[in-house]
């Protein structure tokens, strides 16, 4: 989806959490305030070290807090380490709703997740048919205060989607990668690269997940470094910065894909709905 970025002057309070980590919560954004602030909406709210939850008390998200902070402890480690980054001071906060279409109520969009960059809003849908996805939306907010601005899709959307690293099977950015290789599904580099939505549009499945598998390759082989470069000065300078051409990486990324065997089991149907 797209994501909303603003620039504004923020007054902080601070959160000092228990290993002795102090977290700011930004002041809440108008923005932001349309929806935890929303009267209309009677909302509870938790607070978890980095985290702010805000859940309607009869939610799944109530009976479940234990579940939530688990998986938060898990995406926020995992998401440092992909950064590369030892810490985060921002405080987060997470809207959670019981399905697609109270999202669609609550956000206007009938979708599984998101996140505002710029806001410290990820907002989610969870229930015991949807996980929530917080390594990729979280990543979204962390790598965009840390990083930067990336101008490309395939980067801030592949690189998500590397660090939740989980689509139903054991190495799921080649391995379904290799089944749209196989099938001749998946798109050109050049397309990914300068025309990420309009892919999208045809699958988003597919462009999120071959973006993912090239972030892996990038990141997994040359290192996180290089990547910082990439994510900043955009593709116009990948030679500069690996040495090789983008028609080379596309070259040498088939060729691993072509390595990696699709299980016997593939159910491609599995993916109908996403990744969980």
């Amino acid at each position: 989806m797209k994501k909303i970025i603003l620039t504004i002057t923020l007054i902080t309070t601070t959160l000092t959490i228990s290993f002795c980590q102090k977290v700011v919560f930004r002041q809440p954004s108008s923005y932001l305030l349309e929806f935890i602030g929303n009267d209309s909406i009677s909302l509870s709210s938790v607070n978890y070290k980095s985290f702010r939850i805000y859940f309607k008390d009869n939610s799944y998200t109530a009976t479940h807090l234990d579940n939530i902070e688990n998986e938060l402890d898990i995406a926020y480690n995992k998401i440092l380490s992909v950064l590369d980054i030892p810490t985060y001071k921002n405080g987060i906060y997470l809207l959670a709703v019981d399905s697609k279409e109270e999202m669609q109520k609550v956000m206007g969009y009938k979708i599984k997740g998101g996140a505002a960059k710029g806001h410290d809003l990820v907002f989610f849908v969870y229930n015991p048919h949807i996980r929530p996805q917080f390594k990729h939306e979280i990543f979204h907010l962390i790598s965009y205060e840390t990083w930067g601005l990336t101008n490309y899709r395939l980067l801030d959307e592949g690189g998500a989607t590397y660090t939740d690293n989980f689509c139903f099977y054991d190495n799921p950015m080649y391995t379904i990668n290799s089944y749209y290789l196989k099938n001749g599904k998946l798109f050109t580099f050049d397309s990914l690269i300068n025309d990420f939505d309009n892919q999208a549009k045809k699958s988003d499945l597919i462009a999120y997940l071959q973006s993912a598998g090239i972030f892996k390759y990038l990141y997994e082989k040359y290192g996180v470094e290089k990547m910082k470069q990439l994510w900043i000065r955009g593709f116009e300078d990948f030679e500069l910065i690996y040495g090789f051409s983008i028609k080379q990486l596309e070259i040498d990324w088939i060729n691993l894909i072509k390595t990696i065997p699709v299980p016997k089991d593939f159910d491609i149907n599995k993916l109908k709905e996403g990744c969980g």
